[in-house]
Formats: C-alpha cells, structure tokens, sequence
C-alpha cells in the first residue's frame, strides 16, 4: 500500500488547504504543533513486517474546524516514506469527506497520540540509522504535528525491520529504487537486507 488520496481529491495537501477560498487560512505549522489532538487512526495491519503504516492525526484549531496531520510510514526500512497536511472547515465535513474514505479504503483502529508519536520517531530513527534523508513533504508535516518527545511515555514495544529483523525494503511506485538499493548496499553490505518487487502493479493515485 502506497496511497491515501484518490486522484479527483483536488485538496491542496501540502499547502494545508482544503477549505473553499472564502474561509482558507494560511497554516502557521508552528502554531499548528501546539494544537490539540482530538483522534489518532492507524492501520491494523501495522505491526505485522513489510506492511506500510497509515497514520491520521486530527488536530483542533482553536478558529474551529479540523487540521489533519497524515503519515505513510515503512517501519521495515525507510520510516516515513510520504505525509502531507489538509485542513476541513467542520468535523462533520472532516468525518465525511476523509475519515470515512480512509476508514473504507484502509481498516483503521484509534490510537492515543503517544504512541503515533513512537511509531513515526522510532521509524525515522531506524531509517536514518540506514543511511536515508526526510523526505521534505515529511519534515513539513512533522513541523505541525507537534512534539515526539510525548513517545517517551509509550512502553509498546515498535517492530522494525523485516520478520527476521533486518531491513526489508519492497519498491514502490514512486520510489527511487537504483538510490534506495544503492544506500542499503552501502550502509548495510549485500545480504544483509531484503528486497522485494511487488508481484502486482502498485497504484500510484494518492500522494501525486
């Protein structure tokens, strides 16, 4: 899995608007960090090795409506891969146009904020420790989700890395595979990680 929006979304997600232009407002990130979490969702597959995470944070802006931080994360080898930031006029509007698509598109369960703050700080960890950047979109993103040190109050423990443990990287569409394996060769020697090709086209719809 690699996508979150379907093409005819037209939401602005990296500029954080979503809202018609007679209501839109310029997303101070910093501001945004400190606002606060009213629901987590995550997968339910996300513990399980190989499978990528899909994290939605909603936040409460205090002019109203909802603020949405979203993350793609790959625990088995390149931590936060994607993520982007939209905001909705009404939690109604919120619940019905997103919650509810990712909801149909992806099995999702609610977390407490601690641990979404683990999962995305132990996985940029790991994938920094691989020798792999953030990507920008990521590190905007991070900027108006808030603090990770929150992660420290979390004991469940994080799986990283493929069933036997080591990195397992699998391509996706929009991935530089010829960087990705160049860096794991590099900074993990040949053998020493997977790598997998998906038997069957991966969409390439969300995130564009």
């Amino acid at each position: 899995m690699t996508d979150m929006l379907p093409r005819n979304d037209k939401r602005k997600r990296t500029s954080g608007h979503s809202v018609p232009p007679s209501t839109q407002r310029k997303l101070d990130m910093e501001a945004a960090a400190l606002w606060p979490v009213f629901e987590c969702l995550i997968t339910t597959t996300w513990q399980e090795p190989t499978n990528l995470a899909h994290i939605l944070v909603a936040k409460e802006p205090p002019f109203g409506g909802v603020v949405c931080c979203v993350f793609l994360v790959d625990l088995a080898c390149l931590g936060p891969k994607e993520a982007f930031v939209t905001q909705f006029r009404t939690r109604d509007e919120y619940g019905a146009e997103f919650r509810q698509l990712m909801m149909n598109r992806y099995p999702m369960i609610p977390i407490e904020y601690p641990l979404a703050a683990k999962i995305i700080s132990e996985s940029l960890r790991y994938a920094r420790n691989l020798g792999f950047d953030l990507p920008p979109r990521v590190r905007k993103t991070l900027a108006a989700l808030g603090p990770l040190d929150v992660a420290d109050t979390c004991h469940q423990q994080i799986p990283l890395g493929g069933e036997d443990g080591i990195p397992s990287y699998m391509a996706g569409p929009h991935d530089d595979v010829e960087h990705i394996m160049a860096t794991l060769n590099r900074t993990c020697g040949k053998g020493n990680f997977h790598f997998t090709i998906p038997t069957s086209p991966m969409p390439r719809d969300f995130f564009d």
